[in-house]
């Protein structure tokens, strides 16, 4: 498995996804992916008993119960961009692209 990206993989990565990035930005992403996929290495090595949640069920009541609560905020006064219901939030997408 590989545990090292380059910078040009960042590049890459980021053309990809339309991201523009400055040189330091992709050296610290290729610092940063690559300490990632060496915690997925260290991961992998980990060995997990085998546990067959169909027969024990006790699993499941870890944690609270959930509960619904009427907010007492309102959509509308929690955000001033509002619009018949919606949130309305500016276009991401340029179709020109």
């Amino acid at each position: 498995m590989k545990t090292k990206f380059t910078p040009e993989e960042v590049k890459k990565i980021a053309r990809l996804s339309s991201l523009e990035l400055a040189e330091k930005e992709t050296e610290v992403f290729a610092k940063q992916f690559s300490t990632i996929l060496e915690y997925f290495q260290i991961l992998k090595e980990v060995e997990i008993p085998d546990i067959n949640y169909n027969s024990d069920e006790n699993h499941l009541s870890i944690g609270r119960e959930d509960k619904v609560v009427e907010s007492n905020i309102s959509a509308e006064k929690f955000s001033p961009y509002m619009e018949n219901g919606f949130f309305k939030v500016p276009k991401i997408i340029d179709p020109d692209h």
